[in-house]
């Protein structure tokens, strides 16, 4: 007798162990956790600076938040003021500081060389929250949310079932070696080999369940759905889709030569209310796209005011009606292009000095495929494969011939297109007004398999295109791009965080495939970013009509 109880006591002792070795080996379940995620960057046309702001990921609360401010040249040297206000409503039992007021207060000092400036705020709770950037004259208010390191109900049970079975473990070591009748010790066991099943389980089913609505993504943020995402009851299907957004323009005088500022108000194209939900998108809440008369194209990122209003601040360089693009997402909305109707009328300048008119723009089509110009001193060349109607056309700009364009807005290069226009007409800002087609491609680099291939971990990689809204994300070149000539900015995954504009290695090839709709003339602007200098080269492409087509 009493040498089976030893056996039974050294089967349970055994058991016992591989639970534990067992339960230590086990990674937790964080497929559905509620993760900090990735660093946010917004670009912002704060008065005549043109700057990016990155508000890395805060990964715990309280807690600190860094925020970098990325200069380009020609940015002048001064002071930018930070202030961080909650905007959640606290519950009646918090000792939190009330939300709508600044909690957390900093000075950003720019240099004159262009760069990264820096400075840390303190983040005191979870929930939605507004940083104001003042440059002594404008604020710019960019809305963000400070995430909670939540638990979900899969990880729950997996920390449940270990602790379980960690505390029964040595109940049943000592039933089995002091009861009298062993019997008991399997009443303990089993509840053991119980939480061990529902922690594997819940280990294994937790990757293939759904995250529930995302706070500031999917839903408005509160403080709620921040801190307990998984209190919000997840809808059979999920339907977050809002109205288009309309987009007006409030300008007093706007006189050709000199600095002026003028607003963009967003109006709900169903309720008529002020639009206060963008995300955002390609690294600003919105893109504005400018064409003046002679076709000069600026691509601004109006600073927000308050709800649903938004500033400009720009130098018009001749006077004329000019033509307007926003390009923003709308939480639910998706991603939209919306154009003032109105438009954009600025008055002559008087006295001011006449502005310089911008460069004149390649022309590519109708058997030419490669043109060269001079942007700021960097030697540029165009070169384009057949533009027909109804199939893939690869546009590839060589931006010097070094690798090192830096990624400017989450992207190497981008792809402006307006058109058909028609081929005589000099004011090119009404053509593209009253265009059909706006579009805007991006190139994300070369994507030869060489190139792909010295990139860690991308041996063998394949071409990447990805279709959004109004985007045609490209990069793809059919091959063609030189091998060697760069590197491709990967897509965040996981969580991680894209290079920021100090990455200095893509291009010197930037690469775009778009299909153009109809044949006609398009007027395009590709751009890129070298030595914290946003280059912009003008092209008029002569896309041809598909044999069989009629124009």
């Amino acid at each position: 007798m009493t040498v089976a109880r030893a056996v039974r006591c050294r089967v349970l002792l055994v058991a016992g162990l591989w639970t534990l070795l067992v339960s230590a080996g086990m990674a937790p379940a964080f497929a559905d956790s509620a993760a900090a995620g990735a660093d946010v960057s917004v670009a912002q046309s704060l008065g005549d600076r043109e700057l990016t702001i990155v508000l890395r990921r805060v990964t715990s609360v309280p807690g600190p938040l860094r925020v970098d401010v990325v200069t380009h040249a020609g940015t002048a040297a001064g002071d930018l003021t930070l202030a961080a206000t909650p905007t959640g409503a606290l519950g009646s039992g918090s000792r939190l500081p009330a939300p709508g007021v600044p909690t957390a207060e900093a000075v950003v000092r720019l240099g004159g060389t262009p760069g990264m400036y820096s400075a840390t705020l303190d983040m005191d709770r979870p929930g939605p929250w507004e940083l104001a950037i003042g440059d002594g004259v404008r604020v710019a208010r960019i809305p963000f949310v400070v995430p909670e390191q939540v638990t979900s109900p899969p990880e729950r049970l997996v920390y449940g079932g270990f602790l379980v079975a960690g505390a029964l473990l040595p109940v049943s070591v000592l039933l089995a070696m002091r009861a009298r009748r062993s019997g008991w010790a399997l009443l303990p066991a089993g509840g053991m080999v119980a939480g061990m099943a529902v922690s594997v389980t819940a280990a294994l089913l937790s990757a293939s369940l759904p995250l529930p609505p995302q706070p500031g993504g999917q839903l408005d943020p509160t403080v709620d759905n921040v801190t307990d995402p998984y209190s919000v009851p997840q809808p059979m299907i999920s339907d977050f889709s809002r109205p288009p957004v309309l987009l007006t323009v409030e300008a007093g005088t706007v006189p050709a030569g000199r600095p002026s500022d003028f607003d963009l108000v967003l109006i709900d194209a169903a309720t008529g209310a002020l639009v206060d939900d963008l995300l955002v998108h390609d690294s600003a809440l919105m893109h504005l796209l400018v064409v003046g008369p002679s076709g000069g194209l600026s691509h601004l990122h109006p600073i927000r005011t308050g709800p649903g209003r938004y500033q400009v601040h720009m130098t018009a360089p001749e006077p004329g009606r000019y033509a307007l693009s926003a390009e923003l997402a709308r939480r639910g909305g998706g991603v939209q292009m919306a154009r003032a109707a109105t438009g954009l009328t600025v008055t002559p300048g008087g006295a001011s000095a006449a502005p310089q008119s911008p460069s004149a723009p390649l022309h590519l089509g109708s058997g030419d495929t490669s043109a060269s110009m001079v942007v700021d001193g960097n030697r540029i060349t165009v070169r384009t494969t057949a533009a027909v109607a109804g199939t893939p056309t690869t546009i590839t700009a060589e931006v010097g011939d070094t690798a090192d364009l830096q990624p400017w807005l989450g992207m190497v290069g981008h792809l402006i297109m307006a058109g058909p226009v028609p081929e005589a007409d000099t004011d090119i800002a009404a053509a593209v007004h009253n265009s059909a087609i706006w579009g805007h491609a991006h190139s994300m680099g070369p994507t030869t398999m060489q190139a792909m291939g010295d990139m860690p971990g991308m041996g063998g990689a394949h071409n990447m295109s990805e279709m959004t809204g109004t985007h045609d994300m490209s990069g793809m070149d059919g091959g063609k791009a030189a091998a060697g000539r760069g590197v491709m900015l990967m897509p965040p995954i996981n969580g991680e965080s894209p290079p920021d504009e100090t990455v200095a290695a893509y291009g010197p090839d930037v690469p775009f495939t778009f299909t153009f709709p109809v044949a006609g003339r398009y007027r395009l602007w590709i751009q890129a970013e070298r030595n914290y200098t946003v280059l912009t080269i003008p092209v008029v492409l002569d896309v041809a009509a598909a044999q069989g087509a009629h124009r």
